[in-house]
């Protein structure tokens, strides 16, 4: 029974030892960090390049013309042959 509770100690110490950090903590900076990276930023900036009215009416007028006539697919593998 007493071999069995040193071979215990002796496990638990060993998986502990490998949670020990070597220097100062962070605290939980780096997980803070990495889901400051992954949340959307509320206001983003704005492009400044914009399209004019006309062309984007002209856009959409295109893009919906080619539902209502479109192209034949060509036949063809995907790999090029």
């Amino acid at each position: 029974m007493k071999h069995l509770s040193i071979s215990l100690m002796l496990a638990a110490m060993a998986a502990l030892s490998g949670c020990a950090t070597e220097g100062p903590a962070t605290d939980g900076a780096s997980v803070r960090a990495l889901v400051a990276r992954q949340i959307a930023h509320p206001q983003p900036q704005r492009s400044v390049e914009a399209i004019d009215g006309a062309a984007a009416v002209n856009m959409v007028k295109t893009y919906n013309a080619s539902y209502a006539n479109p192209q034949p697919q060509q036949a063809g593998s995907a790999f090029g042959n």
